[in-house]
């Protein structure tokens, strides 16, 4: 295994880690409801510790200028990232703690989920929730994901399904038949043409777009190693964090898996991210570290395989070109129509799709 470029051990279990989209700061979720503020301007050095919660801190995100927090107190906070004071607190805001959050879109309206399967919308120019969405799930909502419009949020639960929720007309639109295990992780890849979910079984489960009642694939990735956290690296790369504490790495279409990123120590992941300059894969683990992995060899890799791939399909091509002329002579010829990929068929369905939600 690689070792890390840097790392920092902390006092407490670390639950979440995220970096502001626009400077160097990072922070981290801990189990004792604390937040810790980092930098790696140099090496990793803390900054302050806040506190807003009394039980857990599961998920953190940053917002501009603010950070939202989700605790298993129940409670959903907004606090300023200059002051670190608090900006706005729901101290009950689910009946059951809270497991999920995500930005569903212009900054302002975000969704949580809880340990019993409710979804709230919330609106950060309001005081209450939009909406609250009547539990789908027979479980808890492990993670949720938007497309890029932000008007589909999907929400992947430990009963083993995904559901599909149109956020402007907050209603359902689909939701999946179950799978063969809990649903721990969700992303939207391939332009909003694809929907992959990490599961408790080390099972990679790809949604087609509009196709939401089964999976379209599944990509092994460790027997019986869940996978805990999901970083999407790129729209065909995925980063995954799993039980026994390894970061992997693999290329969706073609599926090949490509070369470990590093480990906790058998120590299971719960949360990867991006370093603010995109140069490091930050990772927090049950080992109590923060911990900073080059992407160096990760990238070469994709380029590689980036190369491979264009050199197949230049020999395909010359394939087609070398068919046709052996042939062109015997066949009578015919009047040339266009061709419609399915790919430009998807986009134009999608396209009338959100149009119809707009």
């Amino acid at each position: 295994m690689r070792k890390p470029k840097r790392f920092l051990k902390l006092n407490s279990l670390p639950f979440d880690i995220i970096t502001h989209p626009s400077q160097d700061l990072t922070a981290v979720s801990t189990i004792e409801g604390e937040i810790i503020f980092l930098s790696f301007q140099d090496d990793i050095s803390k900054l302050d510790t806040i506190q807003h919660h009394t039980d857990s801190c599961r998920r953190i995100l940053f917002s501009d200028t603010s950070l939202l927090s989700i605790s298993s107190d129940k409670s959903f906070v907004v606090c300023d990232i200059e002051t670190r004071k608090v900006q706005k607190k729901h101290s009950d805001a689910h009946e059951n703690p809270l497991y999920a959050l995500c930005e569903v879109r212009d900054g302002k309206v975000f969704a949580t989920g809880d340990d019993e399967g409710v979804i709230k919308l919330w609106d950060l120019r309001k005081e209450e929730p939009i909406v609250m969405i009547q539990p789908e799930h027979d479980n808890f909502i492990s993670s949720f994901s938007v497309d890029s419009t932000g008007s589909t949020l999907l929400a992947a639960s430990g009963d083993g399904r995904l559901s599909v929720w149109n956020s402007r007309q907050r209603k359902l639109i689909a939701r999946s038949d179950e799978c063969d295990s809990e649903l721990l992780t969700c992303d939207v890849v391939r332009a909003n043409g694809k929907v992959v979910c990490g599961d408790g079984e080390g099972v990679v489960n790809v949604f087609t777009w509009d196709d939401w009642g089964d999976i379209s694939d599944r990509i092994p990735i460790q027997e019986e190693v869940s996978i805990d956290s999901v970083l999407r690296y790129s729209e065909n790369v995925l980063v995954l964090g799993c039980m026994d504490g390894v970061i992997r790495a693999t290329s969706l279409f073609p599926h090949t898996p490509l070369s470990h990123i590093g480990d906790h120590s058998d120590n299971p992941i719960e949360a990867m991210c991006l370093s603010h300059d995109e140069e490091e894969i930050l990772s927090v683990g049950h080992d109590y570290f923060v911990r900073a992995w080059s992407v160096e060899k990760l990238n070469e890799e994709i380029e590689k395989l980036s190369g491979q791939e264009s050199e197949k399909e230049s020999d395909d091509s010359e394939d087609d070109d070398d068919d046709s002329d052996s042939s062109e002579d015997e066949k009578p010829k015919k009047k040339k129509l266009k061709h419609i990929s399915s790919k430009e068929i998807k986009s134009k369905e999608s396209a009338e799709f959100f149009s119809d939600l707009a």
